[in-house]
């Protein structure tokens, strides 16, 4: 194979892994919320999907696909705050809007406490690789 054909295979790649993505989660969602499947029933595909995008992200950032020159604390903290957000009304409407009864203020704030855990354990995931990625390209 030539480059022009690699570049061309590598697209193709790119997007149908993308499409699988995307098909999963939407298949996840179908299952939760249309069947109304409990989460143990899909619970094994859910982890699929986001060790595959946590790997996936991580090894942007290792190769350099996703450009980082400088690690700065203030970019860590926003994004993990990012995270944070997202991931809190996210749960939010998953638990409250979705699902009928909603949780109480108590279940919600240890809900709450495991979003603000794996958030973290995702960062520092992200910040590892994205370190290692810049130490790999200053090397070569």
């Amino acid at each position: 194979m030539d480059e022009r054909n690699k570049g061309i295979a590598y697209k193709v790649i790119a997007i149908m892994y993308f499409i699988t993505l995307l098909s999963l989660v939407g298949l996840l969602l179908f299952r939760q919320f249309v069947l109304h499947q409990e989460v143990s029933e899909f619970e094994d595909m859910a982890i699929i999907v986001t060790v595959n995008s946590l790997f996936l992200i991580s090894g942007l950032l290792y190769f350099g696909a996703i450009p980082i020159q400088k690690l700065k604390i203030r970019t860590i903290l926003l994004g993990y705050i990012l995270f944070v957000v997202l991931g809190s009304l996210f749960t939010y409407a998953k638990y409250n809007i979705f699902q009928k009864p909603g949780l109480s203020f108590g279940q919600l704030l240890g809900k709450m406490i495991i979003v603000i855990a794996v958030c973290g354990i995702i960062v520092l995931f992200f910040v590892l690789f994205s370190f290692l990625g810049i130490r790999r390209i200053e090397k070569n």
